[in-house]
């Protein structure tokens, strides 16, 4: 029942991925424009990540992760890690990923919410119907790469919030530290996943994709 139902939570966040608005207004276009400028002249990277979990239920689990990412433009993105525990095969498929701006509005109906001149919020609703009932993502104006996405799910009610924290590499923004909380029925954890020791515009084989 263990591994049934973290499936479960990986496997939602996984099909969420990291949202973010579409937003046709004259106003809001020069955030959007800029938000696909973002890292444009970056066609892969690897680096290593670390992911610590804590369990903050039963049965309040700690265990530590070490593996390596994986990004090949356009849209490629794998997570391994050097043991492949059940828990290691859901992380895989959320840690890191996240949906380009220019991929945003084939998935989500989004309303602009507030900013106020150094962040700007937005409510995303997805197309399809799924568990997610709404998304709420925070994009940092200055810089126009999304800081903080929080999942509001239907059912039983929870959370699941992601917070991500940037180095600049070569003129590029990537993600240093990305910081969960898990805030649902019968769990409640807290995930913290460390990138290092980034290698930028490095060649990347297709087979290192084909089991993500």
């Amino acid at each position: 029942m263990m591994t049934r139902r973290w499936f479960a939570f990986f496997a939602a966040v996984a099909l969420a991925g990291v949202a973010g608005p579409w937003l046709p207004a004259s106003a809001q276009e020069d955030l959007y424009a800029r938000m696909q400028r973002v890292n444009s002249g970056l066609s892969s990277y690897q680096a290593d990540v670390t992911v610590a979990i804590k369990m903050n239920t039963f049965p309040y689990l700690s265990p530590t992760l070490e593996g390596k990412a994986y990004y090949k433009r356009p849209d490629k993105t794998a997570v391994t890690f050097q043991s492949v525990p059940a828990l290691a095969g859901q992380l895989k498929k959320v840690v890191g990923q996240m949906e380009p701006p220019s991929d945003w509005p084939k998935l989500y109906e989004v309303t602009k919410t507030s900013d106020d001149g150094s962040a700007a919020m937005f409510k995303l609703v997805r197309k399809k119907n799924g568990r997610i009932d709404h998304v709420d993502v925070k994009v940092d104006d200055k810089t126009a790469t999304v800081s903080e996405m929080t999942y509001f799910y239907k059912d039983d009610g929870g959370t699941i919030k992601f917070s991500n924290t940037y180095d600049q590499i070569s003129g590029n923004f990537v993600v240093k530290q990305q910081t969960g909380k898990v805030d649902i029925p019968h769990y409640n954890a807290d995930i913290s996943s460390t990138f290092a020791n980034y290698k930028i515009n490095v060649p990347v084989s297709d087979k290192v994709f084909e089991d993500a």
